[in-house]
């Protein structure tokens, strides 16, 4: 069986598609099926047409792959690595992996909301400006406003960012008007916030500021009626009100003379009562102690001998893409390991191999696209004498890609033990 890519290299813009066409020949001697599947993207990218084809021998065909990765923020320009993967039907240990490069091309959108677009003021307000570096790239936006009559003045705050792909942005846009106005109707005056990127693309938002009278009708009617009030209230004080307060105040320091009087006896009646209660705790003090009897002491103890016990340990294992890399645990002197179960983890979806030796003795090797994480059980525990090791090797072909987290630079995996550590035959306590 042999696979070949009709694109060595492709390109594709985010939200568009790529057709790559994908020749699969039958080298055996009998008619086989195979089955093609993407490594290195996501699945939901890529479709097949056929996802499977059945080649007499000698035979070939021609599949075309088509990828179609989404118009988001998270779908990075740059290159990307992936895989093609043909498994027979009959034999899918002898899946063939035919690589190519995918360059994800840049593309630059930026959204932007003016909030809110009508604000009233004598002089001046704020405006919030909200958005999102929707491209796939970094942006440098620049933020300025303009009106059509000149009667605004503008103070954008930041008037520059650089937003990375996908980062939200807040600015703050002061618009203030050149002068004040008096009395009258208010007036509108409409004005263009313009938020424009790196390559001149530019977003318009319209907002207006309705500017209010300094003086108004209704404040003039307020004036006249707080001038009626104070000339009210002025002559209830002085013909009710100030006579009444002298009346009270007279009546207030009279109360105040009997109540400090009040405080004084209650002071004295209570400093006699401690004196009485000082006299008596001194003749309490000067009377004898009785002894009281003092508690017996009590020990005991004891000691034990730790003869083996549940054992588990993890090894972790980080590798550059292309290198293999290795960890081990030692077997202390005087004990031996029996591993029950083991568990071999690949939290990022790495691809590559993993194997696990045990005193220089392979156990098990893993496709690392093959699983996510995946546990081995001994029915008879496999024994490592005191002074080997239990290795965990990791060749890193490429990392994986996260769900919601940033692309990782290195591969990495786990290795989980759990058996017993018991006392060498022959060797003491």
């Amino acid at each position: 069986m042999s696979i070949s890519l009709g694109l060595d290299a492709a390109v594709v813009v985010p939200g568009e598609s790529v057709e790559i066409p994908v020749t699969v020949r039958n080298q055996g001697d009998v008619v086989e099926a195979y089955d093609l599947e993407i490594v290195g993207v996501p699945a939901t990218w890529a479709t097949f047409d056929p996802p499977r084809v059945s080649l007499y021998p000698g035979a070939s065909q021609t599949v075309t792959l088509t990828i179609r990765p989404p118009r988001s923020s998270e779908v990075r320009a740059g290159e990307l690595p992936y895989g093609v993967r043909v498994v027979p039907s009959e034999a899918p240990q002898a899946a063939t992996v035919e690589e190519g490069t995918l360059t994800i091309a840049p593309f630059s959108e930026v959204t932007a909301e003016l909030r809110p677009q009508v604000r009233r003021a004598r002089l001046g307000a704020r405006y919030r400006l909200a958005g999102v570096n929707a491209g796939n790239v970094e942006e440098t936006l620049t933020l300025t406003a303009v009106d059509g009559t000149e009667q605004l003045r503008f103070a954008p705050r930041p008037r520059t960012t650089t937003l990375a792909a996908g980062e939200q942005y807040a600015a703050v846009l002061g618009v203030r008007a050149r002068r004040l106005l008096w009395r009258g109707t208010p007036r509108h005056l409409p004005f263009r916030a313009v938020v424009a990127d790196t390559g001149g693309r530019a977003v318009t938002l319209d907002g207006t500021l309705v500017q209010q009278p300094v003086l108004s009708a209704w404040l003039l009617k307020l004036v006249a009626l707080l001038l009626a009030l104070i000339l009210l209230l002025l002559a209830l004080w002085l013909g009710l009100l100030r006579p009444a307060v002298r009346s009270a105040a007279r009546e207030a320091v009279d109360e105040k003379v009997a109540q400090v009087a009040t405080e004084a006896e209650e002071a004295a009646s209570e400093a006699a009562g401690e004196a009485v209660r000082d006299a008596i705790e001194q003749e309490r003090a000067a009377a004898p102690a009785v002894p009281s009897p003092s508690p017996e002491a009590v020990g005991g103890g004891g000691d034990g001998t730790d003869r083996g016990g549940q054992f588990a340990t993890a090894l972790v294992v980080r590798t550059n893409p292309g290198g293999t890399a290795s960890r081990s645990y030692t077997v202390p002197r005087g004990r031996v390991l029996l591993i029950t179960d083991f568990l071999v983890d690949n939290p990022q979806g790495d691809t590559g191999t993993l194997t696990v030796t045990a005193n220089d003795v392979r156990v098990v090797t893993y496709g690392l696209e093959n699983f996510r994480n995946q546990d081995y059980h001994s029915v008879t525990p496999i024994r490592v004498p005191a002074g080997a090791r239990v290795t965990l090797t990791v060749s890193c072909r490429q990392p994986g890609t996260p769900a919601g987290a940033p692309a990782p630079r290195t591969c990495q995996e786990g290795l989980y033990l759990n058996g017993t550590l018991i006392r060498a035959a022959g060797t003491g306590s």
